[in-house]
């Protein structure tokens, strides 16, 4: 080893070529590792996560999975279940937190009595929640998330028995989480019980079979899934039998257990096994051109191998030999990657937010044991190729051809080690194309409304101010005048949620159809919005009227549907003068307008039916507002709001302020990111590739000069030579390419779900791509053809 790192350390040029190249390969395999190790493979922070499965209703023939379901629905669960260890419910919602310099709105939810110990989740200080807790006639109790506690009492213990102003009641904290949940549970700073209660349903909307639950469950030990699945599916069809008027009474609707892990990476797990593909391609490249570097040195060396053989060395000598230069080269290109990944990792863990457990990024045990062990194989990599020439050889051959013995070793492995470059290369690089160009897609996609200029806010109402649909529209009143009435504001409206993603949903009726149970029905996105909404916005009406003043509490029931539902629910008439029945409203509205259609399912998928009803006519407490500025920067706006709504009410917090722009740019963050990343890897890939084309024809040159000089000697011209050099590359090169389109159409199909409106074999992905690589390749011939143009054939004539 010593001899080896002297050796290396007088081939400084070679040397730090090739650490650097393996660097970046084992630093990009490192990085992405760290973040799929979090994401993917870290075990989760519960007790038996194995037994732990997420329960959701699904309709399949409705193609909906993973939906809420009701209380009603969990009682009967809890009830009949026999085959369950724990069961226990959870509900998303906010709390408005005052009777603090600033109010503000935070992330909850709640949860069954026994939530933490179905999860398996322990609290640092304090106790966990108690059945007593459950009761109305009880204190309020609460349960802080980790970061919270940090954020808002310095992590000190004595924030068991504060008192939290939430909603305008207050709350003990009883306990303080020691962790940080995953995902669903990740954003959670405050745990309530209650789950009967939630922020903006009445009770006669929950009793009704209302969906906003899902569950934990945990199963007991040696409890077969299919056994538990087959329980919940009996119960789901028993339910639906019992409770024929409730909402969520369909007799096609199941209940369905799904594992925590694969509801903790949710749909983050193709893209980053995308990424991790990639890397490894990355790292192949990148070994097979320290590959070439060693194979070229070996060349050159073949002499000493020669003479060390003559002198006694055996076979495995000489394999120890190389391999000892490789795994120093490994060695230091690995800590060089590390180094590189630390780096990245840091860029990754602020960049990645919307990956799950993002916060948990770290270059760990783990992710330093892959490297090396990544390492150690690039060593064996390196190690074995350079070998396998050496010790090919014989050793009375090469001392009978003396120094001239690296002229005539075979360049076959060099050409295939170039083969295989260009091969994975190009296939990452129509990867990279295929991902910018559906992305591209995706970025440009038409929304239906003008996002340009609009300013968007979220406001919460708490039941204690706002106690009953009266009160939400007087505050509705006062602030919406003053809002549009604002220096600066062209418009403002509201709504139960804007695009690009409204979840909120709800069956409907079309009038002259005949009636089916409101399981049955089909469902859409229902918004209530103010007047103005469509304006504001810049949704085109299609037909009709938009909803103005006129629809107030004491007018006739109306809605505006989306073009989408006009078509699909009145095909060959118009909808205007029509009546449909909105939900559990009372009567059926009558149809005065028809709007276009939005993204309100995010970019990537279709508009989903739509109808709008005034806000008047069914007030609902969590709203966004939108407003569109007369000015160039709707962000100047945010102090003028800020004072509209304190105007109001001043203990109102205000949350989620930032410009449409920005909302449509984060709802595609994730998959921005990946392409971006990937195209980087491609960019790489290429490069090498370019890298090992220079460096074989640079060293067939070097090696052939005695032969073209004596070509040239002969009579041969420019173009002769050029072939000659040419010829050589461009074979290993077209192999290259022709079995790269063939990994690329393999790849492409693979990707088919990650594609936006885009056919895996798009043809001016693979034009664009094909022309890059044939342009990139002959760069990559041009010095090493001018150098042999340049062989002076009287020189090469008296070495020969």
């Amino acid at each position: 080893m010593p001899h080896a790192i002297r050796s290396l350390r007088n081939a400084r040029g070679f040397s730090a070529v090739a650490i650097a190249i393996v660097a970046i390969g084992i630093g990009a395999n490192t990085a992405v590792f760290s973040i799929v190790d979090a994401a993917l493979l870290r075990p989760l922070p519960f007790r038996d996560a194995d037994r732990i499965y997420m329960l959701s209703r699904a309709n399949p023939l409705r193609g909906a999975g993973d939906g809420p379901f009701s209380y009603p629905a969990l009682v009967e669960i809890a009830a009949r279940d026999r085959m369950l260890a724990g069961l226990a419910a959870f509900a998303s919602d906010r709390f408005n937190a005052t009777g603090i310099d600033q109010p503000e709105q935070l992330a909850g939810a709640r949860v069954s009595p026994t939530f933490f110990d179905v999860l398996g989740v322990d609290v640092a200080t304090g106790r966990t929640f108690r059945p007593a807790d459950d009761q109305r006639s009880s204190a309020r109790v609460v349960v802080i998330g980790r970061r919270y506690w940090r954020r808002r009492f310095n992590a000190r213990s004595d924030a068991v028995g504060a008192t939290l102003t939430l909603n305008g009641a207050p709350h003990t904290i009883v306990g303080v989480l020691g962790i940080d949940l995953p995902p669903p549970f990740d954003d959670v700073d405050i745990w309530s019980t209650r789950v009967d209660e939630l922020s903006g349903f009445t009770p006669s909307q929950i009793e009704a079979g209302l969906g906003y639950l899902t569950a934990v469950a945990r199963l007991a030990p040696a409890t077969p899934l299919a056994g538990a699945q087959s329980e919940l599916d009996a119960i789901a069809r028993s339910y639906s039998r019992a409770h024929p008027t409730n909402t969520d009474a369909d007799a096609n609707a199941t209940l369905r257990l799904a594992s925590i892990r694969e509801r903790t990476t949710g749909s983050a797990r193709a893209p980053l096994v995308m990424l991790m593909a990639a890397v490894g391609v990355v790292l192949l490249i990148a070994c097979a051109n320290v590959s070439n570097l060693l194979l070229v040195r070996a060349t050159a060396r073949s002499h000493e191998a020669a003479l060390r053989a003559a002198l006694g060395a055996t076979r495995w000598d000489l394999v120890r030999w190389q391999c000892a230069e490789s795994s120093v080269l490994a060695v230091a290109g690995g800590a060089a990657g590390v180094l590189l990944a630390i780096w990245g990792v840091d860029l990754a863990a602020s960049a990645l937010q919307g990956l799950p457990r993002a916060s948990e990024i770290a270059v760990n045990g783990r992710v330093l044991a892959f490297s090396s062990v990544v390492s150690l194989a690039a060593a064996l990599t390196f190690g074995i190729v350079a070998s396998s020439l050496v010790t090919r050889q014989s050793p009375a051959d090469a001392l009978r051809s003396g120094s001239r013995g690296a002229t005539r070793a075979r360049r076959g492995p060099r050409g295939l080690l170039v083969f295989g470059e260009v091969a994975l290369s190009l296939a990452l690089l129509v990867g990279a194309g295929l991902l910018v160009r559906s992305f591209a897609r995706l970025a440009h996609v038409p929304v239906g409304f003008n996002p340009d200029g609009l300013l968007t806010v979220r406001v919460s109402l708490p039941t204690s101010s706002y106690p009953d649909a009266n009160a939400m529209r007087r505050f509705m009143a006062v602030v919406m005048p003053r809002l549009a009435s604002a220096p600066g504001v062209a418009s403002a409206a509201a709504s139960m949620a804007l695009p690009p993603a409204i979840t909120t949903m709800a069956p409907y009726q079309i009038g002259d159809r005949p009636a089916v149970p409101i399981g049955d029905r089909p469902v859409g996105q229902w918004s209530a919005v103010t007047p103005g909404y469509f304006a504001t916005l810049g949704i085109p009406l299609v037909a009709g009227r938009a909803i103005d003043e006129r629809d107030s509490e004491q007018s006739p029931l109306v809605v505006v549907i989306s073009d989408g539902l006009a078509k699909r629910a009145w095909p060959n008439a118009s909808p205007l003068g029509r009546k449909i029945l909105v939900g559990r409203f009372p009567a059926f509205a009558d149809v005065v307008g028809v709007a276009g259609d939005v993204k309100n399912n995010g970019l990537a998928r279709e508009p989903l039916v739509a109808m709008y009803t005034p806000y008047a006519q069914r007030p609902w407490p969590a709203m966004q507002f939108a407003i569109r500025t007369a000015g160039p920067d709707p962000m100047a706006l945010a102090s003028v709001a800020r004072a509209a709504f304190r105007g109001v009410d001043r203990d109102l917090p205000l949350t989620r302020m930032d410009t449409m722009d920005a909302a449509l740019a984060g709802s595609v963050a994730t998959e921005r990111l990946t392409t971006a990343l990937l195209i980087a890897f491609a960019l790489v890939a290429l490069v090498m590739a370019a890298a090992g084309v220079y460096g074989v024809i640079a060293c067939s040159v070097a090696q052939r000069t005695q032969e073209i000089g004596v070509r040239m000697a002969l009579g041969a011209d420019a173009g002769a030579v050029l072939g000659l050099v040419a010829r050589e590359g461009v074979r290993f090169t077209a192999a290259g390419m022709i079995a790269g389109t063939a990994m690329a159409a393999a790849i492409g199909r693979a990707m088919r779900t990650l594609l936006f409106d885009l056919s895996p074999a798009d043809p001016v992905t693979y034009a664009a791509v094909l022309a890059v690589f044939a342009v990139v390749a002959c760069a990559a011939l041009v010095v090493p053809a001018r150098r042999a143009l340049r062989v002076d054939p009287i020189a090469a004539l008296r070495v020969e």
